[in-house]
């Protein structure tokens, strides 16, 4: 099962919440979900804030949608993300707290312009 799903039917959560939570459309979860799509980093952080992960869990499910995304690989940031945490030899805490902190960098970035 697509780890997303999985955690959001953990949560007990729809499409549809979960959609509304992350700020995207219900078919973005679907295609997440179908494995026809990786989120980008900004996705992947909401999606994490959305179904109330920890750091771990955020980098562990970046870790598992890697796993399971062939082709999608070279299309999202997910992909720069692993490898540059398997690189620095991080742990899924680690690479958790590095999506959230990259996320928040660029929003704060955005606000002073």
């Amino acid at each position: 099962m697509n780890p997303v799903k999985a955690l959001r039917i953990a949560a007990g959560l729809s499409q549809d919440e979960v959609a509304e939570r992350v700020g995207v459309l219900q078919g973005a979860i679907s295609k997440i979900e179908m494995g026809h799509r990786l989120p980008s980093l900004r996705m992947l952080a909401n999606l994490s804030d959305a179904l109330m992960l920890t750091d771990a869990q955020a980098g562990k499910l970046a870790r598992a949608l890697m796993a399971e995304s062939g082709s999608l690989k070279a299309e999202s940031g997910i992909t720069v993300l692993v490898g540059l945490s398997d690189a620095l030899g991080l742990d899924d805490d680690q690479a958790g707290r590095m999506v959230r902190s990259l996320i928040n960098t660029k929003k704060r970035t955005q606000e002073k312009t």
